[in-house]
């Protein structure tokens, strides 16, 4: 039977906290990407290009 292993026995490596600093900033665009998009098409200014 396997255990998990506690939060203090995990060891990561070094590259760790920047790989999650980038998700998280890359989560952070996207949800203002999205944010952008819906003003834009809630006060009619989205639509497919070139159908304004």
């Amino acid at each position: 039977m396997h255990t998990q292993p506690s939060a203090e026995e995990v060891q990561y490596e070094s590259w760790y906290k920047y790989g999650v600093a980038c998700l998280l900033l890359e989560m952070a665009i996207s949800i203002a990407v999205c944010g952008y998009s819906l003003y834009l098409t809630f006060h009619g200014w989205g639509g497919f290009p070139g159908k304004h």
